[in-house]
């Protein structure tokens, strides 16, 4: 692209970025202080707040970059990126060093040797890293909006303007946890509320016990992959494959925000598990897509990168065993049976290798609302896949889904396909 083409669609993505943020933001923060959002005020995560100290951040630095001279070759952005992503890494293993963690989920994928410190943790080089970490974050976000932003053109998802809406924009960093909350005798996400990241262990543990002794309510406090605020936030610290699919699926979210399927999402359980499960199988794909045009091999260790539920049979087996039984025994008003059967099939994954925190309503309620996780039942996982199947591409599967207004709609989309094909 030219530099006068350039600037051209920088300014575009300027001016529909704050056409995107005065909408998007009415979707995550209310004024509405329920009693265990007040409960959980010590912790909340307010999203204005985050994008008044980040948007102005990243549009400073694109403006800056239409300047002639100050956009660097693709070899340069691509070996950028990796390098940030590889520092970034480093930072997260010293501040679990500094603060006596083991080592997370996603922190020291794909690093190298060099990077296994056998010195005492320091604050002195933790800040170190964090400033080489900076120097780098706003042009390895930039190459990686890029190549996204093609992948998503390439699938014809541009408007008749050939301009890519909402523009792809994300920020690097540590995603916010989620209290979520169900009643007690039914699985039902009845909220979730937006908390700082890394809320400790204890805390989420004492928080989750407070809401339960003082509403009789289910809750649990869960990491999130990423968040489609704008920019959306993703983590650094996994490997390139699987944050090019977090982009792509906290993008997606954006893209439904402003059509049937988006605006319909908390309309129905179904309708919220379409949204979620859709962006999930249509961000593998295009996150993949990406991965494979920076030169990424598709093969090594392809069976990290699948859904969980094919991941592991047999905690997908044994975890949608434990949902089934803990709806019935609900359905028949047995909430004490219900809660007692879900500590002991919790001991149960415990034993056998599955670290989880706690197995209860809230959890379920959750987890289920991604049909393709063990924690879920729902068909909707498997219609999707083969409304996937039954179309060419995947921009063809994503403008399809974006239209859907209800489940009975995507039920008689998904049977008017099948008829085609069996013409």
């Amino acid at each position: 692209m030219g530099k006068k083409e350039r600037r051209f669609g920088l300014r575009g993505r300027l001016a529909l970025a704050f056409l995107l943020l005065a909408v998007l933001l009415l979707r995550f923060d209310t004024l509405n202080l329920t009693p265990v959002r007040l409960l959980a005020a010590p912790y909340l995560f307010s999203v204005q707040q985050w994008e008044a100290a980040h948007l102005h951040q990243k549009w400073l630095y694109l403006l800056r970059e239409a300047l002639p001279g100050g956009s660097p070759s693709p070899q340069d952005h691509l070996a950028l990126l990796e390098d940030y992503l590889l520092v970034s890494r480093q930072v997260q293993k010293e501040k679990d060093r500094l603060q006596g963690n083991p080592l997370r989920r996603g922190v020291g994928l794909g690093a190298t040797a060099a990077t296994r410190e056998t010195t005492a943790p320091s604050d002195e080089h933790l800040r170190e890293l964090i400033k080489a970490q900076g120097k780098l974050r706003a042009r390895a976000e930039e190459t990686l909006e890029s190549e996204l932003s093609a992948v998503l053109e390439s699938q014809g998802l541009a408007s008749r303007w050939g301009l890519l809406f909402p523009p792809v924009d994300i920020r690097f960093e540590q995603p916010p946890t989620i209290l979520v909350v169900s009643p007690r005798d039914r699985l039902l996400l009845s909220e979730a509320i937006l908390l700082r990241p890394e809320v400790p262990l204890l805390e989420r543990d004492r928080l989750e016990r407070e809401v339960l002794e003082q509403y009789n309510l289910s809750a649990y406090v869960d990491d999130l992959g990423g968040l489609a605020t704008y920019p959306s936030i993703i983590p650094d610290t996994y490997p390139l494959r699987m944050i090019l699919q977090f982009a792509s699926h906290e993008w997606l979210h954006q893209y439904l925000f402003f059509r049937p399927l988006g605006r319909y999402m908390r309309s129905s359980y179904e309708m919220y598990t379409l949204n979620e499960t859709a962006a999930d199988l249509a961000g593998r794909e295009l996150g993949d897509m990406a991965f494979a045009r920076l030169g990424g091999d598709l093969t090594a260790s392809s069976s990290l990168f699948l859904p969980e539920e094919e991941r592991d049979p047999f905690l997908t087996q044994e975890m949608r065993k434990t949902r089934q039984q803990v709806e019935d025994l609900l359905a028949q008003g047995q909430v004490q049976d219900a809660e007692q059967y879900m500590k002991e099939r919790w001991w149960f994954f415990l034993l056998r290798g599955y670290p989880l925190r706690k197995l209860n309503q809230a959890y379920f309620a959750f987890r289920g609302s991604y049909a393709e996780t063990p924690a879920s039942v729902s068909p909707i996982g498997g219609q999707l896949r083969e409304l996937r199947q039954l179309l060419p591409s995947v921009g063809d599967f994503i403008r399809a889904i974006s239209g859907i207004a209800s489940y009975q709609q995507f039920l008689d989309l998904l049977e008017q396909l099948r008829a085609q094909k069996a013409s």
